[in-house]
């Protein structure tokens, strides 16, 4: 068995960042989603918060990092990949989502419940967008 890369090492670093913030993101948008008549809503919201400074936020920054590193280490080879574009893009649609989702998470935190409608289908959007980005990653291929 060959030793590890440092290479090896950074992707493996992002695709577990990329476990823990996707999980915490989805975790996030599920307490966000929680009905406010149950009187669990105020107690989600603020673990919804937690959960985003705590969990989602880190996760993300070590995530971005990595696939930076990895990114800037082999740029020519995956600039010229079409799967790579694509799965760049879904990146970036989750990024998005993730500030969103945050952003909600503060307000929902603060007291303001109307916030917090829609997470389920914004957690949704991460859901799927992260599955295209494993296939494509895993795949490395463009239909």
């Amino acid at each position: 068995m060959g030793t590890l890369s440092f290479a090896s090492a950074l992707v493996s670093l992002h695709v577990l960042a990329n476990m823990v913030w996707i999980g915490s993101l989805l975790s996030v948008a599920f307490l966000l989603s929680a009905d406010s008549d149950e009187g669990f809503g105020r107690t989600a919201a603020r673990l919804a918060r937690k959960t985003y400074l705590r969990l989602a936020a880190p996760a993300f920054a070590v995530s971005f990092l990595c696939g930076v590193a990895v990114l800037g280490m082999s740029a020519s080879a995956y600039m010229r990949a079409p799967w790579m574009h694509a799965k760049l893009t879904l990146a970036l649609v989750v990024i998005a989502i993730h500030h969103v989702v945050g952003a909600r998470a503060r307000r929902a935190a603060d007291g303001r419940t109307e916030c917090a409608r829609g997470a389920d289908w914004l957690g949704a959007a991460v859901l799927a967008c992260s599955a295209g980005a494993v296939w494509l990653a895993i795949t490395r291929w463009i239909p």
